[in-house]
């Protein structure tokens, strides 16, 4: 019997199981605590006033004000182009992403051909290289190119997929049956029209689970768009936050103001969305 104990056999549960169950949820408690405090604090300050912003006990402001709202539309008055770029980027990233990464993982999950155990042991192995090692090669190509201060050099490498996503597509696609894509060949379906009107539509939590983390890893990105997107006009959110930090001076509640509104669409989708990502990420075999 697990340590873990159901609430319909807690009565009939031993001590020490149920003492396992309090120090599970204990745990759980203690973790959620961990990970959603710093988003707590960043709405408590942009909610206090200047006096009372680094006053420890102002978790919950009083009193409470929006001017640093205010002060962040003041100091960013292109945000709107920027959360235009950032969307531009993520939404387009994100679809290349899940297009490519889907396919490749639908071939190395399915068709068997010469070298094909090979290209998965070279597809982990890729997983170990840093990107910022292929970083400096990178920027001289989409120099060359002229693609700088444009989003083309962090859209167009997702277009082709990414080493996790198709690992991730093709862990999922494992579980899938073998039998409906030999009824679907019975029937006179092509491996394309399989994959689009059989394969697809099954992988919707894979599909769904693989887009959001794509979407908030884009959403969410400085490093590589600080590289690519020197000129204001091209900036995404993240960088826009960064400058209203100066070199002696920092307007924190304007900062955790944006901090704020940027998080806001991450967690609304993670609110309406979790019980497919969950059930995305089990069926992978990845929750381990």
């Amino acid at each position: 019997m697990s340590s873990v104990v159901a609430p319909r056999t807690w009565a009939r549960a031993t001590g020490r199981e149920r003492a396992g169950t309090v120090a599970y949820h204990t745990m759980m408690v203690v973790l959620v605590f961990a990970y959603i405090f710093p988003a707590l604090w960043a709405v408590s300050m942009s909610l206090r006033t200047d006096a009372n912003m680094f006053v420890a006990n102002q978790l919950i402001p009083h009193p409470v004000t929006l001017v640093h709202y205010q002060r962040l539309f003041e100091a960013l008055p292109d945000l709107g182009r920027y959360f235009g770029n950032t969307l531009l980027i993520a939404v387009s990233g994100t679809a290349g992403t899940l297009f490519s990464s889907s396919l490749a993982g639908y071939a190395l999950a399915r068709f068997r051909f010469p070298g094909s155990s090979a290209l998965l042991t070279t597809l982990l192995l890729t997983l170990m290289v840093p990107a910022q090692a292929t970083l400096i090669p990178q920027y001289v190509i989409f120099r060359e190119l002229g693609w700088l201060n444009s989003p083309l050099p962090i859209i167009v490498p997702m277009l082709f997929g990414t080493p996790f996503a198709s690992f991730f597509f093709r862990q999922y696609f494992t579980t899938l049956p073998v039998e409906l894509e030999d009824a679907a060949a019975i029937d006179g379906a092509g491996p394309w029209r399989t994959y689009f009107r059989i394969i697809t539509p099954l992988a919707g939590p894979a599909f769904l689970s693989l887009g959001l983390l794509t979407f908030v890893q884009l959403w969410n990105s400085y490093f590589v768009n600080s590289i690519y997107l020197s000129r204001q006009d091209s900036w995404v959110l993240t960088q826009a936050l960064q400058s209203l930090i100066g070199r002696y001076q920092a307007q924190y509640g304007a900062i955790m103001a944006g901090v704020t509104l940027v998080s806001l669409p991450i967690l609304v989708a993670y609110l309406v969305f979790q019980r497919w990502i969950v059930r995305g990420i089990s069926m992978t075999g990845l929750a381990n």
